[in-house]
């Protein structure tokens, strides 16, 4: 039954009219959507949603015009959000365009050189192993949970939150088997229980529909049943007597189809559909509790995705010049190096131990771009102009069509695994690098449209909304003009908090933090 009144509210969501507020009627007299919309006063809550690979074109016209309702559009809900609220036509995210790096700006409002998640993974102390950037005492700064603290906190699925004193959390996970395995020692036990029912009744549904024998448990979650049932969580802590004030999601299976299907394909659009789906799904189950009107909603993308037909792979060059030494108990497993490139995608980071190696890895790899023109080499003020990991001697930036593939061994030119890729890097030419981005609720102005916005303002825009202290000297700032009312710059923060741990993981933490410290590997 529940499923059903969920479907209505969804569907209703894009096709109910907002009634007129002639006759001076009073704001508690009008539908809640409506109230949102004028109602002045801070919001009681703020969602922020990123969904991978956004872009405007997704809601907006050809000429970045929102569409009428009962337009054809891939995300009707969301479409409706920014014609009604406000809508960044091109959103900027920080260098290089690597998910766990987006995020960590926008919970933060710092660019990467400050928060330092200069990438999806750093490299160990020895410079031979990527780790990913998961555990939330990675990220410099106060962030906005951290901030949110005495408010509630909501978090699923986002990046680097992994140890984050939040109350309700399911973090981000790398999981080699279950992922229900894996999120459960590190989720908050409400959540998780509620977890396992999902998935218990996606099992019976799925077992039940289908002639084959009977689903595997581990194959649990796929991403697009992940997302729902995320969404699903919310919306019974919604029913519930909790009530954050801060909520942030992450909607990932849109980033997989990006990756593997490309730009403009049909597969890409119906993920789109489900995610859009998903968020009218949330919007409805705010209505029905009540808790619409006290809502402001944040939509952002985090990454921008590129179509790519071939590989490049640099190292190769590097282990014939004899500045990379391989493994050979793994064709790809580096066992000593004096230069490495290490790849976000469409771009790539070069590190040296030395500045003799780092000259002589970029006369191999100038030689290799000439040769090649599958990629260019970017110098280090450049990158320094980026906001890029000060790490890197140099960079490399991938031809249109290309991504910048790790391996060691075969061809340095061959065919893409992938048809998509993000990690741009901003330079010369920013809008190939922008995302989408909405506001609407309370507390946001309506039928706002800006040119653009920089993703590191989305943190002092949240914090003016809901009162909360982050970090002086930030490097973004609070973007008035989406405000309904004029909002101070957030003032200096507390100290930043973090969560229990034993000395092995902080041990950890030390060494990788040793492997960031500038010139550390030089």
């Amino acid at each position: 039954m529940r499923t059903i009144i969920l479907v209505g509210l969804a569907l209703s969501f894009g096709a109910c009219a907002a009634p007129s507020l002639e006759g001076g009627r009073e704001l508690a007299e009008l539908d809640p959507r409506e109230a949102a919309m004028r109602s002045l006063g801070p919001p009681r809550r703020v969602f922020l949603i990123t969904v991978a690979g956004l872009e405007s074109s997704d809601y907006l016209d050809a000429w970045g015009h929102a569409f009428a309702e009962g337009e054809r559009v891939r995300m009707p809900n969301l479409a409706r959000l920014a014609r009604e609220g406000v809508t960044g036509i091109d959103a900027y995210p920080p260098s290089p365009g690597a998910t766990r790096t987006s995020h960590a700006t926008l919970a933060t409002g710092r660019l990467p050189v400050s928060h330092g998640v200069v990438a999806d993974s750093t490299l160990d102390a020895d410079g031979g192993r990527a780790v990913p950037y998961l555990d939330s005492r990675l990220i410099q700064g106060t962030s906005l949970w951290d901030a949110a603290l005495g408010h509630g906190v909501l978090s699923l699925a986002w990046p680097t939150t992994a140890g984050a004193r939040i109350e309700l959390i399911v973090p981000e996970v790398i999981s080699t088997g279950s992922w229900l395995d894996s999120v459960r020692p590190r989720s908050s036990p409400m959540i998780f229980r509620e977890l396992e029912a999902i998935a218990v009744e996606d099992l019976m549904a799925t077992s039940e529909s289908s002639a084959v024998k009977k689903r595997d448990p581990a194959t649990w979650p796929t991403p697009e049943e992940k997302d729902a049932a995320l969404i699903e969580v919310i919306c019974r802590i919604v029913d519930s007597e909790r009530d954050p004030g801060l909520w942030l999601l992450r909607l990932e299976q849109t980033g997989g189809v990006h990756r593997a299907m490309g730009i403009g394909s049909q597969a890409v659009d119906n993920a789109l559909g489900r995610v859009d789906e998903g968020l009218g799904t949330l919007v409805g189950c705010l209505e029905a509790g009540g808790q619409l009107d006290e809502t402001a909603i944040f939509v952002v993308g985090d990454v921008a995705y590129h179509p790519v037909h071939s590989s490049v792979a640099p190292n190769v060059a590097l282990v014939r010049a004899g500045l990379i030494g391989r493994d050979p108990r793994a064709a790809t497993g580096v066992r000593s190096w004096l230069a490495l490139a290490r790849t976000h995608g469409r771009s790539a980071y070069v590190y040296a131990r030395d500045s003799r190696n780092a000259l002589e890895a970029r006369r191999v790899l100038e030689v290799e771009s000439e040769t090649t023109g599958a990629f260019e080499v970017v110098s280090a003020k450049a990158l320094a102009d980026a906001g890029a990991d000060p790490q890197a001697w140099f960079g490399l930036v991938a031809a249109p069509g290309f991504v910048i593939g790790g391996e060691l061994t075969g061809a340095v030119i061959r065919p893409a695994a992938s048809r998509g890729a993000a990690g741009v890097l901003r330079l010369g030419q920013p809008a190939d690098a922008s995302v989408g981005f909405v506001a609407w609720g309370r507390g946001i102005r309506n039928q706002v449209r800006l040119s653009t916005i920089e993703l590191v303002d989305v943190a002092p825009t949240i914090a003016a909304l809901l009162g909360l202290r982050l970090d002086e000297g930030v490097d973004g700032e609070a973007h008035v003009g989406l405000l309904r009312a004029e909002a101070s710059p957030p003032p200096q923060g507390p100290k930043r908090l973090g969560g229990a741990s034993g000395g092995g993981i902080d041990a950890a933490l030390r060494e990788m933090r040793e492997g960031r410290r500038p010139g550390s590997l030089r």
